[in-house]
């Protein structure tokens, strides 16, 4: 029963997200930076990144439902990805605020940008899944407080 409520929501969350990306797909023809404004990138992969982390977590959420992993080992791998997530967004959002305040250049060639906004992604993804992994807690906590 579980594993079809959570394909469920996966489902409902991903459906409205896919058509979204459709509709903006077929507006490709107009100038999308005198719409949006400069610094808009319409390259970056919110919807993989989205449908890849669902499907990794819906994998691990079966492999601790049916006792291949244990609980502990489930919270470990999101709780790896979201501090590591958290840690490359947080340390490449002080280097670009660092690079714009004094006008600075990135040494390397790498779109540093690119990659925060990735990471920010991945942590605000991540985040969802913790929040279902650690709900029974947050529940507690917000009872006792109400």
């Amino acid at each position: 029963m579980k594993r079809i409520v959570i394909f469920l929501i996966i489902m409902a969350i991903l459906a409205p997200v896919a058509v979204y990306a459709q509709d903006d797909n077929q507006q490709g023809g107009r100038d999308s930076s005198s719409t949006r404004g400069e610094g808009y990138n319409p390259e970056y992969n919110i919807l993989q990144i989205m449908v890849g982390l669902f499907i990794l977590y819906l994998v691990t959420f079966l492999l601790f439902d049916t006792g291949i992993i244990k609980r502990r080992t489930f919270k470990q791998i999101w709780s790896i990805i979201l501090v590591g997530s958290f840690l490359f967004s947080g340390i490449s959002g002080i280097i670009l605020s660092l690079l714009s305040d004094y006008t600075l250049k990135f040494p390397l060639d790498f779109n540093l940008l690119f990659w925060h906004v990735e990471s920010g992604v991945i942590m605000a993804i991540t985040l969802i899944f913790h929040i279902h992994i650690h709900f029974k807690a947050i529940k507690k906590v917000l009872s006792l407080h109400a």
